[in-house]
């Protein structure tokens, strides 16, 4: 991956990226990006790579929240990754990784250290729930995380239904009820 791409040739690349996986599908993408596969190949490994770029350039960075309370953190957290997944734009970009991810083994591999990137904050979180003695320590953080955003993402992507007021407030008051120092397990 020789020489730098330009601002504005990464954003049209990416642009393109997005449009046209939204509105046909993963395949056509390269064949319509309107910039050269060399440009694309010289900046991008694969053109995976260029795909979960694309979808990183729409969701923006996620920072980590905290405000002292690890409920709070979660809370926030878990909106703005709902707020991020129900737009449709994005929704559309979600389904066709997904898609290619249950086919192809490598890229599920490659979206998995994407999706471990993007979700460090509830990491981060979850590991401050466990130092401040809210969540069990002896609990996977993987398994926390998984029961924070298993509702999340069935809702979301399998139900395409909304939340109503004060429901992602009583998701996470749940989970950090079962994952509490003393829980029955």
């Amino acid at each position: 991956m020789s020489g730098r791409l330009s601002t504005a040739a990464r954003a049209k690349m990416l642009r393109a990226t997005q449009r046209i996986v939204r509105e046909r599908g993963l395949d056509a993408f390269t064949a319509e990006s309107g910039v050269a596969k060399t440009t694309i190949y010289r900046h991008f490994a694969t053109a995976d790579d260029l795909l979960l770029a694309a979808l990183s350039s729409v969701v923006g960075e996620v920072t980590d929240i905290d405000t002292g309370d690890v409920g709070r953190d979660l809370v926030e957290l878990m909106r703005h990754y709902v707020d991020i997944a129900t737009r449709p734009d994005i929704r559309q970009i979600i389904v066709a990784v997904m898609q290619r991810a249950a086919t192809d083994e490598e890229f599920s591999r490659l979206r998995q250290r994407h999706i471990a990137e993007r979700k460090a904050p509830v990491r981060l979180a979850i590991q401050r729930g466990m130092a401040a003695g809210v969540i069990d320590p002896t609990i996977d953080i993987e398994t926390v995380a998984a029961l924070l955003e298993g509702p999340m993402i069935a809702r979301v992507m399998h139900d395409r239904s909304g939340f109503r007021p004060g429901e992602i407030d009583q998701i996470v008051r749940l989970v950090l009820r079962a994952v509490a120092p003393g829980a029955p397990t």
